[in-house]
């Protein structure tokens, strides 16, 4: 096999959560790019068919869902979709998550719950639902994404913070599980990107909030989405096929 050839995914069929914007996207099109079939999924089934859009205009195949992460049974009926539909599944990318600012004291039940729901148990189960077509693969990838909260967590989104920490606990336990299986569970820590979730709308206050958050690591910059997509890639492809268990940080030396 040829070196460039190692970081391919022909033939490949792979689900991204919340793939419908930002880092979720990039990893749709670059996913795309490198030969796999690409399941894009997103709350709202209309964005998710504009990503399809644009995977299909690129030459590529792509399928879309909609998918709640905050409502019970949605795992097990997307990966029941995805067998009926694609007939297979050979990577699985949890990625779908939410930030909601807070400071301990304001913290609500409601918000705590919202954040665990879609940040940590949704990757619980959807990982559950898919692994009768993983452990189908003959080289099955799953990676979940984490934050560089979970390393060094901030004040003011403690329960994301929290919630991120489990997903890295979580990959180290799945990976133990499921290595006699021969499905490889990693984590990928992305640094500060530029996306939507993160960034205020208020055009004066997003370039200070840019310029304050790109200070914070050694490359003085923010991440481009698509920075962190080829980092995921790299984790899924056959180029990491003797990593699993492992949490790989793409943050520009924030946490160095």
């Amino acid at each position: 096999m040829a070196v460039t050839s190692r970081f391919d995914l022909i033939g490949k069929v792979a689900l991204i959560t919340g793939s419908s914007r930002g880092i979720g996207e990039s990893m749709a099109l670059d996913f795309s790019a490198a030969g796999a079939e690409v399941i894009v999924t997103g709350r709202k089934l209309q964005a998710a068919e504009a990503v399809v859009d644009k995977v299909r205009q690129s030459g590529g195949q792509a399928t879309a869902y909609a998918y709640d992460a905050t409502l019970q049974g949605e795992p097990e009926a997307l990966a029941e979709n995805i067998r009926r539909d694609l007939g297979r599944l050979d990577i699985l990318v949890n990625n779908a998550a939410i930030l909601r600012p807070h400071t301990v004291e304001k913290l609500s039940y409601e918000e705590f719950e919202e954040i665990f729901t879609v940040n940590t148990r949704a990757a619980v189960f959807l990982s559950k639902a898919c692994f009768p077509l993983l452990k189908e693969s003959e080289a099955a990838a799953v990676v979940n994404i984490a934050a560089a909260g979970a390393h060094r967590p901030l004040g003011g989104i403690g329960a994301y913070c929290a919630s991120k920490a489990a997903i890295i606990n979580f990959t180290n336990t799945l990976a133990r599980e499921w290595a006699p299986t021969g499905i490889r569970v990693n984590a990928l820590t992305p640094g500060s990107v530029a996306t939507d979730m993160i960034l205020p709308t208020d055009p004066e206050r997003r370039e200070k909030f840019e310029k304050d958050m790109a200070g914070q690591n050694l490359m003085n910059r923010l991440a481009d989405p698509i920075e962190i997509a080829q980092a995921v890639r790299f984790l899924v492809s056959p180029a990491a096929s003797f990593i699993t268990g492992q949490t790989l940080v793409a943050d520009g030396g924030y946490l160095a």
